[in-house]
């Protein structure tokens, strides 16, 4: 069981690490309004980089809170293994997010996928909407007045 799992997985990144055709399309532009929904209309890329973080961390939380043995014991609580993926997703996700982008995060990208490590599929939409729309957070160069 153990192979079979550990190989999709690594069939699910060989596939993500495929070179994507060009398209001559705004990549910003979602095919999916769902998707576009869920991701607060950024990047669909982003969403793609937050699913494989997810992805893993939900593996490790797993494993970190398996019982094994006999008597049956646990690696650690429910709350700690909580805390270690939500750290490790929040540590992951700029470094994902930059590979997956091919550029720096802009801060509201920054800000919205970390609170989606510490409060999946909710947290990121809530501070999107909480943050103000300015040049800085929204990674905009300001207008030029002349």
């Amino acid at each position: 069981m153990k192979r079979t799992f550990v190989a999709a997985l690594v069939l699910i990144f060989a596939i993500g690490l495929m070179p994507q055709a060009a398209r001559a399309q705004d990549s910003n532009v979602c095919n999916n309004s769902f998707i576009n929904w869920l991701n607060a209309g950024q990047d669909c890329r982003l969403f793609w980089a937050s699913v494989g973080i997810s992805i893993g961390t939900g593996v490790g939380g797993y494993y970190l809170t398996k019982t094994h043995g006999y008597p049956k014991t646990q690696p650690v609580s429910d709350g700690v293994a909580y805390g270690i993926t939500t750290y490790a997703c929040a540590v992951l996700y700029p470094f994902v997010g930059t590979w997956f982008l091919n550029r720096p995060l802009t801060p509201r990208e920054m800000y919205d996928g970390v609170a989606g490590c510490v409060v999946p599929i909710i947290g990121g939409p809530v501070v999107d909407a909480w943050l103000p729309h300015t040049a800085w957070i929204d990674g905009t160069p300001p207008p030029h007045h002349h």
